[in-house]
């Protein structure tokens, strides 16, 4: 593909939680209420084998391995966080607002159901000639924003793509909550262009939508009241406990298949693989899922110790490591991984060479 990603920009709120925050008992309190997203259950096979190793290692720990979060304060809406990380990615490709085509966003947790946050932040940045939308694959939606802005590019009926990615959650998600210390907030973006830093070489995404209602927004209380009406909070949970449980038992598996399936788009090896920036729900899910992949685990970019998990954001704010510490500046091939509830799993492949030529 002769598209690029040219420039990425992360945005990390100043407060900072740690798990010195939570109550002491919070140990022991954790254990009670819904723990659907902490308790994975076991299963057969050598992948979920692998997962079964890292959940013993994090059974005592009631902060899923994260040890820090940030959390963005009320007064930052879902455009202040991407518009802050497009200025950053712009800067960071060396593009103006004038250049770009398209803006296509995501919030987990917008100020307005509609319409999109890409509109606000077009206006914003100042960008007047462009096309803005916005699409959601919850978790996987900035590996399917990859996706549409690369044929965009490649099919030239765009110059500069500006995608964004806010991942607001923790103020729709209680403190107490047993899966609240694995979440941070965060916001990130990527400008796609027909030169750039990573050569995009190929992207791949399916949804499974029998599992629709396996992970959604749910109300706190237990009716199923529409959106449009009044009723208890909103939290993400599950209409199919069942389904829910499959897809976190599954996650190292969907991961690996998907990997590899982009790199046979490629005709790439996946052992080939030098870096590998994924979702992280939880810290070990990106290395369970290189160890499946016969990668090792210094291949795993990860910023869950100290950021938690990101969704969307994920797989950039990971990149992005690799860009900040320099382990991106070497040739080779690199994979990013998205997977989301609907049930959508993306990948994409990258290429980088120091001299320009594609790895």
């Amino acid at each position: 593909m002769n598209a690029f990603i040219a420039g990425l920009g992360v945005w990390y709120p100043d407060q900072v939680r740690r798990n010195s925050d939570w109550p002491s008992d919070f140990g022991h309190s954790s254990r009670q209420g819904d723990r659907l997203f902490n308790d994975i259950p076991q299963a057969p096979g050598a992948a979920e084998r692998i997962t079964d190793e890292f959940l013993m290692q994090e059974a005592s720990d009631p902060f899923l391995g994260a040890k820090e979060r940030r959390v963005a304060p009320p007064s930052v809406s879902a455009v202040d966080a991407e518009v802050w990380a497009a200025e950053r990615a712009l800067s960071d490709a060396g593009a103006r607002a004038s250049d770009v085509d398209l803006v296509i966003s995501y919030s987990v947790v917008p100020e307005r159901l509609t319409p999109a946050t890409a509109c606000a932040v077009a206006d914003r940045l100042g960008i007047t000639r462009a096309l803005a939308f916005g699409i959601d694959a919850a978790c996987a939606t900035a590996l399917v924003q990859l996706d549409i802005a690369a044929n965009w590019v490649e099919t030239g009926r765009a110059d500069t793509v500006l995608l964004t990615q806010s991942h607001l959650l923790l103020r729709a998600f209680p403190m107490l909550h047993p899966a609240a210390p694995g979440l941070g907030d965060a916001a990130t973006a990527i400008v796609v262009r027909r030169t750039g830093r990573y050569r995009i070489l190929a992207t791949h995404a399916v949804t499974s939508g029998n599992y629709h209602d396996a992970v959604t927004w749910v109300r706190a209380a237990e009716e199923d009241t529409p959106w449009w009406l009044a009723g208890s909070e909103f939290r993400v949970g599950t209409r199919n406990r069942e389904q829910a449980k499959v897809l976190q038992r599954d996650t190292v598996t969907y991961a690996a298949r998907t990997v590899r399936e982009v790199c046979e788009r490629a005709g790439v090896d996946a052992e080939r693989l030098r870096l590998l920036a994924s979702v992280e729900p939880r810290g070990w899910v990106p290395v369970a899922t290189a160890r499946v992949l016969g990668l090792p685990a210094d291949a795993v970019l990860s910023v869950y110790e100290t950021r938690g998990h990101l969704g969307a954001c994920g797989p950039i704010a990971n990149l992005a490591l690799g860009q900040e510490s320099g382990r991106t500046q070497a040739a080779g091939f690199f994979g990013l991984y998205g997977q989301g509830a609907g049930f959508t799993r993306a990948a994409a492949l990258l290429s980088m060479d120091p001299t320009g030529r594609t790895a």
